[in-house]
């Protein structure tokens, strides 16, 4: 049988490219078993594509790459969770890898405004606090360090600037540099991680 009509179809690229129907792979998987032939055209296939896709590679920059590469590592840090070798938050932490730091916190001892602070964390660049509030936190504005927070439990209503949001469990918010915020509880009680990173 003459198979080139078949291979010049591009039917076979397709398949490598897995952009057919259903009924359309198992026609080529059929004709795959009927003709040995065809892998090693479908080897060939898969080769050229790989190399001409590895010729395309845009290389991230340096600073792109490490930063992925720190946001990876980093999650991999949040779930193994150690308490002295705590990662970063950011928009992608989950606030349920952070939620045994609550165990026993029912009966803190809160202060005078009705808080609770517990330092995790803290060096030349990085500050992070388990904070318990009962209370609304004043407002604020940081001219060189990053805040941000995870909500761990609770719900607060956080105002920076002129934008307002309303923030539950699981939620992260970070606060730009030199813009005014406060936070005013929702719930009876907030629980929070509070990160401080020196710009």
């Amino acid at each position: 049988m003459n198979l080139n009509p078949y291979i010049e179809s591009g039917i076979l690229e397709c398949y490598v490219l897995h952009t057919l129907s259903v009924d359309e792979r198992e026609g080529v998987e059929r004709m795959l078993a009927m003709h040995p032939e065809l892998k090693e055209e479908l080897n060939a296939i898969e080769i050229s594509l790989e190399t001409y896709l590895v010729s395309k590679e845009i290389k991230p920059t340096a600073y792109l790459e490490e930063r992925i590469v720190g946001s990876l590592l980093n999650l991999i840090k949040e779930k193994a969770m150690k308490a002295d070798d705590l990662p970063v938050i950011n928009r992608f932490s989950d606030h349920k890898n952070w939620l045994w730091m609550l165990e026993g916190l029912t009966k803190v001892k809160l202060d005078e405004r009705g808080r609770w602070i517990k330092v995790l964390r803290q060096n030349d660049q990085i500050t992070q606090m388990l904070i318990v509030s009962t209370t609304d936190i004043e407002e604020e504005t940081h001219e060189n360090e990053y805040e941000s927070f995870l909500i761990l439990s609770g719900a607060c209503k956080c105002t920076i600037g002129s934008n307002v949001r309303l923030m539950e469990a699981g939620d992260y918010l970070e606060i730009p540099l030199h813009v005014l915020h406060d936070v005013a509880l929702v719930s009876e009680r907030v629980v929070a991680i509070l990160q401080r990173i020196k710009s």
